[in-house]
């Protein structure tokens, strides 16, 4: 599984600056998720996530993932593709089954080839009740 280090700081500090553009002119925006971030998920449920993404990439090419991570950070689930320089859309999607926690983080990070970290990123939760 990739990791996205600078994910868990920027949850933590609160600088998850979603579909704002980086300076390096890179842009990454969830356009739709199902299901949606308005629907409680279970802990136990199986879940079938597909989420849209819009995207610009201004270099050669770019990883895009789809992070799937419960309260305490630890991984769930996750995908990814690579994209080539331009703009578009892409659905990445994650089968995963609910684990006993408060929430589900969903991260979007959108990073350039050989890149370690990445600000460009966008994010939703997930409420998760118990069973």
């Amino acid at each position: 599984m990739r990791t996205f280090p600078i994910i868990a700081l920027m949850v933590v500090t609160g600088a998850v600056a979603a579909a704002n553009p980086a300076s390096d002119g890179s842009f990454v925006q969830i356009v739709s998720i199902s299901p949606t971030v308005g629907t409680a998920l279970r802990a136990g449920e199986k879940v079938s996530l597909k989420v849209e993404i819009e995207y610009v990439v201004p270099v050669e090419s770019a990883t895009i993932g789809l992070v799937v991570q419960a309260a305490d950070n630890s991984p769930i689930a996750n995908d990814n593709d690579v994209l080539l320089k331009g703009s578009g859309k892409v659905t990445l999607t994650a089968d995963f089954t609910v684990p006993a926690t408060k929430m589900i983080n969903i991260f979007t990070p959108l990073s350039a080839q050989g890149q370690n970290s990445t600000s460009t990123v966008d994010s939703r939760a997930f409420k998760v009740l118990a069973n």
